[in-house]
């Protein structure tokens, strides 16, 4: 699978890649697909997890009901804004 160079639009699940988590198969946004199998891998389970698509902060929820922030950095425009 060739890594996209944007993130894909919301809906869209072209950016999406399978994942084992708890034996059941689960489709995890490719940008932050690392950081749940690691959570995973080191027996944190996760439920749901968004990268936020560039629109807004991403979020993984833990299988205890914790949610983990994601934010991605921000690229600054000619007008000085991110």
């Amino acid at each position: 699978m060739k890594k996209p160079d944007e993130c894909c639009d919301v809906g869209s699940y072209e950016c999406q890649v399978p994942m084992a988590i708890k034996g059941r198969r689960q489709d995890v946004d490719l940008c932050i697909a690392d950081v749940v199998a690691s959570l995973n891998a080191a027996n944190i389970v996760t439920k749901a997890s968004c990268c936020g698509h560039k629109k807004m902060d991403g979020n993984i929820v833990l299988e205890d009901g914790r949610t983990i922030t994601v934010k991605f950095p921000r690229r600054i425009t000619a007008e000085g804004r991110g």
